[in-house]
């Protein structure tokens, strides 16, 4: 792996969306991983992972298993990154070097989360051996120590206020406590919401303040856990085509699928989704983008 300082600026046509000073993300698709730095004018992409191109790899990742990436979520004060695939892989990434620090075939997964214990967790959607939420130990590859049945699994956040691993599947949002050591670690449910309207959970994430973006076939929710209430997210309307939604302080990004399950680029806004502008990401089929806090 190397990584790509292009500075390529990518042109909006837009300067409403209000931001000073430059913030950064990830956007992921295809079997990448992109960084870019962003402000009010424009996107600049200052790093890169490719599968294709990484040496600590065996092949069946470079060729298949990291085919499709679904989630690039950065971890570990953003020293860190875990990368899941839809074609069945899922590794956690150092960021400074690229270098491959975990790695595991997991059917179909959509989402991972270190938790604080050294533990990973992997959702895992609709397969023969998927279609459940997985804990690893980080220091052994390929090794599941646990798992649980998750109906299209497709968001796992870790609540740190709680103490709590939230998972979002087609029907619920649940929530878990860990139990156990490393070793021989366990989930044992604590709570479980419905999900409102039609259902099908696409994507989970943080506001950060207690809330959590949930996003499914009726469009984009805020979900507070005290009272278990879905409110609609007025601004995106009753979209169902938004595959991820992250918010950095006063900055909301999203992804809305534009051809099948992808799009060819991203939108910012202010958190109340005022001012919105779209980022062009034309060579690449994009699925997520996710803000580095």
């Amino acid at each position: 792996m190397h990584p790509l300082h292009c500075l390529l600026a990518l042109a909006i046509t837009s300067t409403a969306f209000a931001t000073q000073a430059a913030e950064r993300l990830y956007a992921c698709g295809d079997d990448q991983v992109r960084e870019y730095q962003v402000q009010a004018t424009a996107a600049t992409e200052i790093w890169r992972w490719s599968a294709a191109d990484t040496k600590d790899l065996p092949a069946s990742y470079r060729d298949k298993l990291l085919a499709h990436i679904d989630e690039c979520k950065p971890v570990s004060g953003g020293r860190e990154i875990l990368v899941t695939s839809s074609t069945g892989g899922v590794v956690l990434l150092d960021r400074a070097s690229g270098k491959v620090l975990f790695r595991a075939q997991a059917p179909m997964a959509h989402s991972a989360e270190l938790l604080p214990n050294g533990l990973i967790a992997v959702a895992l959607s609709i397969d023969p051996k998927g279609d459940r939420l997985q804990l690893y130990d980080r220091n052994r590859n390929e090794t599941p120590l646990f798992e649980v049945p998750l109906p299209s699994g497709h968001g796992v956040v870790w609540d740190n206020a709680q103490s709590r691993l939230l998972a979002l599947s087609h029907d619920l949002l649940q929530s878990f406590a860990v139990t156990g050591d490393r070793t021989a670690p366990s989930l044992k449910e604590l709570e479980r919401w419905t999900l409102p309207g039609r259902r099908d959970g696409h994507d989970l994430s943080s506001l950060g303040d207690g809330r959590y973006w949930v996003t499914t076939d009726d469009g984009v929710w805020l979900f507070n856990p005290q009272n278990g209430a879905f409110s609609p997210f007025e601004p995106l309307g009753s979209s169902s085509r938004v595959k991820a939604v992250s918010v950095l302080g006063e900055r909301l990004a999203w992804v809305e699928v534009e051809e099948n399950w992808w799009a060819y680029g991203f939108h910012l806004a202010n958190h109340d989704g005022s001012a919105a502008v779209r980022f062009p990401v034309n060579d690449l089929h994009l699925y997520k983008v996710r803000w580095i806090r």
